[in-house]
């Protein structure tokens, strides 16, 4: 795991991966051995029918939808050191809306070195040709209407981290430096002003105040860079360049097996380089809480506050997300995972002042047939309302899920 992801906590991220994942038993895969790597193949396939595929407040369209995702991981461990290896495609297929099909491909690597007890390297690096389904992201409302096709975008990321001190230190420096590029890859008349690209600094320094339980204070800067700015003209916004500094100070612990997190409190600054918008300041969050009353079961909090890139309405999104999940494991073969989640999402600098609150639950329940076989069947109800004529919206999504390893 690289540093970055040590120290911080993205919500949108979590809650995702807890909705597509099993909840608590899913059982390791078994590997081949290829020179120094175990490698394990992976098939996913789900079954889903969407009755608002476009996310529409009014004329909605619903579809069946087929999403296949075979994918490989590669392991290796020599002395101190860790390799790791990923490639994942993912093909969705429309019944009622073939324009919507799509092909995503996702390549990782990541390699950790540790040099002794007290120094660790880190290096990431992942590429992702990917999508956004219509009635998300730049087509959102009446917008998804007027595409053909998805957005379609390419997501590049190189990172490094390193780590001074170990983890029964009484302090530990973590180091990180990030850069991501994304760029849109069609629709170029609407896209080409969407493309940048950002550089990350952090550190975040770890002080043992007794057991497992860490005093924290973490800085982080991002300069935001617009790869295609549009013509600067004084007293007009054009340039969406910023530059964003975080400061936050907290805490993280693990008690007795049962309950861990981390609880980050702090201050976020927002800085234009077009002068005709206007900078933001204010408290920020992060917090992530797990409770395990008993090792079968886990209930997670989360929380925090975002500053999110405009997705065509404002300068940014200011965005406080709220979300608490169940996952349950009933006996060696089933278990379920339960989840609620709410944002609200505050347009900054948008002329029509923009405000959304989007709301959804979830329903989970996995089945484990054999070791290397795993069902399911999963529920999720979304609905979005806002301030905005015709960007409200409600979804039902109703699927079967299957896993397979060797």
């Amino acid at each position: 795991m690289s540093s970055k992801n040590l120290i911080h906590f993205k919500f949108v991220a979590m809650s995702a991966s807890l909705f597509s994942s099993c909840a608590l038993m899913a059982a390791e895969p078994a590997t081949l051995d290829i020179g120094i790597f175990k490698v394990a193949p992976i098939f996913t396939l789900d079954q889903k029918y969407d009755d608002n595929i476009f996310s529409q407040d009014n004329n909605e369209n619903d579809s069946w939808v087929s999403i296949a995702s075979p994918s490989i991981q590669a392991k290796a461990t020599d002395g101190t050191s860790t390799y790791s290896f990923g490639y994942q495609l993912i093909s969705g297929f429309y019944s009622n809306s073939s324009d919507d099909n799509y092909i995503d491909n996702r390549l990782s690597a990541e390699g950790e070195w540790e040099l002794n007890h007290r120094h660790v390297i880190t290096l990431d690096a992942e590429l992702f040709d990917t999508h956004e389904d219509r009635g998300t992201g730049f087509s959102q409302g009446d917008a998804a209407l007027l595409l053909s096709s998805p957005d379609e975008y390419r997501e590049s990321t190189l990172g490094a981290g390193y780590t001074f001190g170990g983890i029964r230190s009484k302090g530990r420096l973590v180091s990180h430096l990030e850069y991501y590029d994304k760029r849109y890859t069609n629709h170029r008349s609407l896209t080409q002003g969407r493309d940048r690209e950002e550089i990350q600094i952090g550190e975040a320094f770890f002080w043992n105040v007794g057991g497992k339980t860490d005093a924290l204070f973490e800085i982080e800067y991002t300069d935001i860079d617009y790869v295609n700015d549009p013509e600067s003209i004084v007293g007009t916004v054009d340039s969406l360049d910023s530059d964003l500094i975080k400061v936050f100070a907290g805490a993280t612990w693990e008690t007795t097996g049962k309950t861990e997190g981390a609880i980050k409190l702090g201050y976020a600054k927002k800085s234009f380089s077009d002068g005709d918008r206007d900078d933001y300041s204010g408290f920020s969050w992060d917090i992530n809480v797990k409770w395990a009353p008993k090792e079968y079961s886990v209930i997670t909090v989360m929380t925090g506050r975002r500053q999110d890139e405009s997705n065509g309405s404002g300068d940014f999104i200011d965005g406080q997300d709220f979300g608490i999940n169940w996952a349950h494991e009933w006996n060696d073969r089933f278990d379920t995972l339960l989840s609620t989640n709410f944002s609200n999402e505050d347009y900054k600098g948008d002329p029509n002042e923009q405000e959304d609150d989007l709301f959804d639950y979830s329903l989970r329940v996995n089945y484990e047939m054999r070791r290397w076989l795993t069902f399911g069947t999963s529920f999720k109800y979304e609905e979005r309302s806002s301030n905005q004529e015709n960007q409200d919206y409600k979804r039902n999504i109703i699927a079967l899920h299957l896993e397979a390893s060797l």
